[in-house]
This record gives structure tokens, C-alpha cells and sequence, in this order.
């Protein structure tokens, strides 16, 4: 193998072992559908529909983030109590949440919590809606129970968007 070859074969390694380095780390974005509810006597047949990030190391999942607004006229609001219903009536946006953290210590809540805070959300319990989905028939097969659920508020209209960046990853922009 001449000289020439040999340098142009390590360049292309160094320079593909490189790129490869910059895509440990990714965000990735689609959406999970809940499917139907009940309540009492009631059964409804509509899909609940949460916006999904996911934060990625090579293939490892190491945080979830899922969002959700409930339209007024919903069946899904049968699942919230009076109290957070009040809640929600004096937002002018509201969301329930579900976030995962593979490992608390990379990625906390609270970095989470620090950035809804910062685009102008407050969060709130939401406790009669969280026994109400994690009963429901696709909880565990969604593995639900390993979120954190509960409800955002922002009560002033104002365009401050949601964005959250956590270290080591690009910054995502949550609409």
C-alpha cells in the first residue's frame, strides 16, 4: 500500500470517527395517541394525542417528554377533578405533561420544572387525571407509570415559546 493511500484511508476513519461522535446524542419527535376513555357510564371513542420528544444517547432514551392540551369539549375532561378543572378554566394555556428520566443525575425534573418556569408555565397537580390514565388499557403497555404526570399552566397570553435544552443535546423548540 503506497504512502498516499495509507493517508487518505486514516483521514477518512479520523474524519468519519468525528462526525460520528457529534450524533451520539439526539432529539427525536413524533406523537402517542391514547385511544377511547371511560368515566362511570360514560365511554367515549377519541384519541387523547401528546406531542412526544424524546432526548436520545445512541439508542438509549434518557429523557420523554410528552404534552398534551385537551380541548374544552373533550371527553378526556371527565378524567380531571372539579379543582384541577378550575385550574385549567384560569389558564389561558394549559398541558398535561408526562416526563421520564432514564437517570435523574443526567437529566433532572428539575431542569425540566426550571425551564417551563422560564417560558412562563406554573405547574399543578393533576392527581384524579393521573389515576384515571395510568388505569387506563394502553398505560402499561405505553409504560406509563414511569412518568411524572401533571399539568402546566400559563395564565398570560404571551409569545414566549416553550424551548428546552439540556446540556450536551441541541435545543428543541416545543410548540
Amino acid at each position: 500500500m503506497n504512502n498516499k493511500f495509507k493517508y487518505i484511508l486514516i483521514f477518512v476513519l479520523l474524519t468519519s470517527a468525528a462526525c460520528s461522535n457529534l450524533t451520539k446524542n439526539s432529539v427525536q419527535e413524533g406523537t402517542l395517541k391514547v385511544k377511547n376513555g371511560t368515566f362511570a357510564d360514560k365511554i367515549w371513542k377519541e384519541n387523547l394525542v401528546f406531542s412526544r420528544n424524546s432526548w436520545y444517547h445512541e439508542l438509549t432514551l434518557q429523557f420523554d417528554l410528552m404534552l398534551a392540551k385537551i380541548a374544552p369539549q373533550s371527553a378526556f375532561n371527565f378524567w380531571f377533578s372539579r379543582d384541577e378543572l378550575e385550574t385549567i378554566m384560569k389558564c389561558e394555556d394549559s398541558r398535561i405533561v408526562l416526563a421520564y428520566s432514564l437517570d435523574t443525575k443526567d437529566i433532572p425534573y428539575s431542569s425540566l420544572y426550571e425551564q417551563l418556569e422560564k417560558s412562563g408555565y406554573t405547574r399543578f397537580e393533576t392527581n384524579e387525571f393521573k389515576k384515571h390514565i395510568l388505569q387506563h388499557p394502553d398505560s402499561q403497555l405505553l409504560g406509563l407509570r414511569l412518568y411524572h404526570i401533571f399539568g402546566i399552566c400559563k395564565k398570560s397570553k404571551d409569545a414566549k415559546s416553550l424551548i428546552i435544552n439540556f446540556p450536551g443535546y441541541s435545543e428543541k423548540l416545543i410548540n
